[in-house]
């Protein structure tokens, strides 16, 4: 009873959902747009909330929506068509369809109760789990929609045109393999259509074998895979390939996979959707902790039992998805070394199938959630954190090489210590399995580490591997031979050796016929040629000479041209013993003597010559056939002769009695050369099958340094973009300051300088490596390379004020040039234009001086600006016209002293003043000021600056009367 309950609670299709305590606008959009009854289980997770705010959120959602709303207690059991709240400051997970509140982690971590919840949703829902990000800042989510597209779930984020904090939807996005990408007022809908798809309700409870029911469809997907990316998926899991293919179904709402097969064909882009979902790249760092605990502190230990000091250690992780696995490794590695105090060294080759999850690894950089899994210590350590995502460090990204590799058609790496390869067999059939373990075997060094998953084991390959740790599924290689793995037909490129093999037994082209029929007429010419017969190896007939009834015969039936086949009785059998020694004595002519023949006539014995052609070209390897009447005494010196007397005035009885001699001699000379030729092809099997190992090890080794030079170049290429890409944007910084700078070495040798270094020095490429000073330089300066030597021996950097011969200022900086190493590798020479400040410095100086002039001057004097307010008044004029010590500036001329100075003829004077240069002289101008009395004034005035802006007047002002006492 507690079993159908809890399948039937595993159909319940759940939907986690995350979103910022400050998105409570699309929480709302989301929940008044979803449909009564959903047929879901919904469970929020706010980020931020502050506690006392759930009861808040609760109330606020329950008036959109129909749906009921409750906050979460423990134990709890999902219900269809509720939804659910997480209580703030918790940790919410899931088991067996019950949710338990969970206090968070005091070792300081940082809380991330979204990517916890979802990664609980999907190990406990598995494909049935559809996770969804809202608006929110951060990247929390990120790795737990990862987790949920990794068991076939679904997943779905706010369009971040549409969010009010695009920070959590984005991050998501740049993971990749977001199913949808929707307004959070839209994605109900497409729940509703997702949970509708044919298969959502029973792809999870068909067999593998009615999921292979329409197996000639999945054939068809597995060509447009293999044509699209080059990569044969067909031996993976059918359960595996089955479950995804489905997944992508229900995402596009297809009924049937014939259907799926024809979107297939019109959307090259899904291919690689599906390509890429087929590779399952899911993985952590550190994933199942105690593993690799069990790796350091039992494994690692027996493996460098016997190494000495300074080992370098190789590393290989195959299908190592986005490289979590491989940095842990390298991490592991590092601390091993400082706890017991080692100096090995280690190179990790770690290889995927999936070029984009290479780039990602090659990148380095992770979601801040990767704190649930990397402990606080090696945070600090080996990651920097830049915004709100962490960045492996310098020292263990060196240690790793990544490159694109297919593990079950590629040739593997050799002399590899430890093998990581977790979590990837499981999704391989058992025929690949088979074939895979004698390639780590073969790449393993005797007594390296093989590191499988927790899911995984060794199967039936216990006498290649030992077990070291059967819990943690650590194995290791036995020192035992075995035959090399041999790769697949097709794979393996023919040597010449087997090309020209090939070609010489590949029947040569035959030429014309008229050709033929000259060549071989002009050969018999040659030769003494009674009747005769020209045949090639197989015994088909080419041309007759003469006539040859009495030797020959068309068999009954469909007509043959084989000579052996029309050969009369008592011919047929030392014609194919003939041949078959020509074929396999080369150039030496073979004879029969004395076969009796049995013609139309009666018995006729002749002799039988075999020669193979070598001249003319056209007729090479061709045999010729000739019939020779009989003598007694007939002898070869080249030849090989058979000898079969020929009985003289014999009963009939005698001469079946000699041609039965003449058989059974025919035949043990036959069945002698059978067994000589079965021997010699046993001897030639067994050096060839002695040969084909040597090569395919030689092979074997030669395509696995290929490789590793291949991921070697492949990673320097990489590194060199990145550093070309960094001296770019350096140069570019350089030039872009404007700073001229020159950089020297320890010899005083020019190794670059910028752009604006050539208006003081006349520098151009072809001056890069010649000295310092072989240059003329444009600076009333002699002592720059004193200065420069100087430096270069105390390390303390130098600054003086230097001028160009054309009046130029400049600051002159001369610094030693560290590397990253902290060492000196020359100087750095700046020069920083200061021109503009040392105008500065003389417009200060003129100004105090003309300050100081005006404030001596014994007569008042006034500057007014262009509105003829009062800039600047002497001490002379506060004390003639200012007794109470007032603060004119700023104040306009025409009102001071109760507006004694506002007369037209005075606005008029100064108003021509400013705007047409003129100077007026001796104006006169008596008033009764307040407080001060009458006074006769004589007033002149001037313009100080003619240019169109900041014009000033000089007004200077004499007291007739006080003059003339």
């Amino acid at each position: 009873m507690h079993y159908k309950k809890h399948l039937m609670n595993s159909r319940l299709p759940v939907v986690g959902i995350g979103a910022s305590a400050d998105g409570l606008e699309a929480l709302e959009a989301f929940c008044s747009n979803l449909s009564s009854p959903s047929g879901f289980a919904f469970v929020i997770i706010t980020h931020h909330q502050q506690p006392g705010h759930t009861k808040l959120l609760s109330d606020l959602l329950s008036g959109v929506t129909e749906i009921p709303v409750i906050v979460v207690e423990d134990g709890m059991v999902l219900k269809k068509n509720h939804i659910f709240v997480c209580p703030p400051g918790k940790n919410l997970a899931l088991f067996h369809h019950r949710m338990y509140v969970m206090d968070r982690s005091s070792h300081g971590t940082m809380h991330l109760p979204i990517d916890f919840f979802l990664r609980s949703l999907a190990e406990d829902i598995q494909e049935m789990s559809i996770g969804i990000l809202l608006s929110g800042i951060g990247t929390d989510g990120t790795l737990g929609l990862k987790t949920i597209k990794a068991v076939s779930g679904m997943t779905m984020v706010h369009a971040p045109e549409t969010a009010k904090f695009g920070g959590m939807p984005n991050n998501a996005i740049a993971m990749g393999d977001i199913d949808f990408i929707l307004p959070a007022e839209k994605m109900g809908q497409q729940l509703v259509q997702y949970i509708e798809a044919s298969y959502f309700n029973n792809f999870q409870t068909l067999e593998p074998a009615e999921m292979l029911a329409a197996t000639e469809p999945i054939q068809k997907i597995f060509i447009l895979l293999r044509n699209r990316t080059g990569h044969d998926l067909s031996a993976y899991k059918p359960t595996t390939v089955n479950r995804r293919i489905n997944r992508r179904m229900n995402i596009h709402q297809i009924k049937n996979t014939d259907a799926y097969v024809r979107f297939l064909q019109e959307n090259p882009v899904e291919i690689d959707k599906l390509f890429k979902e087929l590779l399952i790249n899911v993985t952590n760092f550190f994933r199942d902790e105690p593993a690799f605990e069990a790796l350091k502190h039992t494994a690692l230990p027996k493996l460098f039992e016997d190494k000495p000091d300074n080992y370098e250690m190789r590393v290989w992780v195959p299908g190592c998805s986005t490289g979590e696995e491989a940095y842990s490794l390298a991490i592991l590695l590092k601390e091993y070394n400082e706890q017991y105090k080692k100096s090995y060294s280690f190179q990790i080759f770690a290889t995927d199938l999936d070029e984009s999850s290479i780039h990602q690894a090659r990148e380095g950089t992770y979601p801040i959630g990767i704190a649930a899994d990397v402990s606080p210590n090696r945070l600090a350590r080996y990651f920097d954190q830049e915004d709100n995502r962490y960045r492996i460090s310098k020292e263990i990204r060196d240690t790793v090489i990544f490159a694109i590799q297919n593990l079950l058609q590629d040739p593997p790496f050799t002399r590899i210590d430890l093998i990581s390869c977790r979590n990837l067999l499981i999704y391989l059939g058992a025929e690949l399995q088979k074939q895979i373990f004698p390639h780590f075997h073969y790449t393993l060094k005797t007594g390296g580490l093989l590191f499988l998953g927790t899911s995984e084991s060794i199967g039936n390959f216990n006498h290649l591997f030992s077990v070291i740790d059967k819990k943690c599924k650590i194995y290791q290689r036995k020192n035992i031979h075995i035959d090399l793995p041999i790769s697949k037909p097709g794979l393996l490129p023919t040597s010449s050796h087997n090309v020209s093999s090939m070609a010489h037994k590949l029947p040569k082209p035959i030429a014309q016929p008229g050709h033929i029929a000259r060549q071989i007429e002009k050969l018999l010419l040659e030769y003494y040629a009674p009747v005769c017969i020209i045949i090639n190896e197989h015994g088909k007939i080419i041309y007759i000479h003469g006539h040859t009834g009495n030797y020959l015969e068309p068999a009954q039936g469909q007509p043959n041209w084989n000579i052996i086949e029309m050969a009369r009785e008592g011919l047929r059998v030392p014609l194919a013993t003939s041949l078959r020694k020509a074929k396999k004595k080369g150039d030496m002519d073979i004879i029969s003597n004395g076969l009796r023949i049995k013609t139309n006539n009666g018995i006729e014995t002749i002799d039988l010559k075999l020669v193979r052609i070598f001249e003319p070209e056209a007729l090479q390897d061709l045999f010729l056939v000739s019939f020779h009447p009989h003598h007694d005494k007939l002898v070869t010196q080249t030849g090989e002769q058979d000898s079969n007397p020929v009985p003289g005035n014999e009963s009939d009885k005698e001469q079946l009695a000699q041609e039965l001699l003449f058989t059974k001699k025919s035949l043990r000379a036959t069945i002698e050369e059978l067994e000589t030729s079965n021997e010699e092809l046993k001897s030639t099997n067994e050096e060839l099958q002695s040969s084909n190992e040597e090569l395919e090890t030689s092979k074997e080794e030669m395509q696995s340094l290929n490789e590793e030079l291949n991921t070697i170049n492949s990673e320097l290429q990489t590194k060199v973009d990145a550093l070309s890409k960094i001296n770019d944007d350096m140069q570019n910084l350089l030039n872009s300051t404007n700073i001229a700078t020159i950089f020297l070495d320890n010899n005083l040798k020019i190794r670059r300088f910028t752009k604006s270094v050539v208006n003081i020095v006349n520098l151009i490429n072809s001056d890069i490596g010649r000295p310092l000073g072989d240059l003329a330089l444009s600076l009333k300066y002699d002592y720059l390379i004193d200065d420069a030597k100087a430096v270069l021996q105390t390390l303390i950097y130098k600054d003086t004020e230097v001028q160009s011969t054309n009046g130029a200022w400049y600051l002159l900086r001369i610094l030693p040039y560290r590397t990253a190493e902290n060492m000196i590798d020359g100087l750095v020479i700046t020069f920083i234009d200061i021109g503009r400040l040392k105008k500065a410095e003389q417009a200060a100086v003129d100004a105090s001086m003309a300050s100081a002039i005006v404030n001596t001057v014994c007569h008042p004097l006034l500057v007014l600006d262009e509105n003829f307010n009062i800039i600047t008044a002497n001490p002379a004029f506060y004390k003639a016209f200012n007794p109470a010590n007032e603060n004119l500036t700023e104040q306009s001329f025409f009102t001071i002293n109760g507006a004694a100075w506002d007369t037209e003829q005075l606005r008029g004077h100064l108003s021509k003043t400013l705007n047409h240069n003129t100077t007026f002289e001796a104006f006169n101008h008596s008033y009764e000021f307040p407080v001060i009395g009458k006074k006769h004034l004589i007033l002149n005035g001037r313009l100080l600056q003619q240019a169109s802006t900041n014009r000033r007047i000089l007004l200077t002002i004499e007291d007739i009367e006080r003059d003339k006492s």
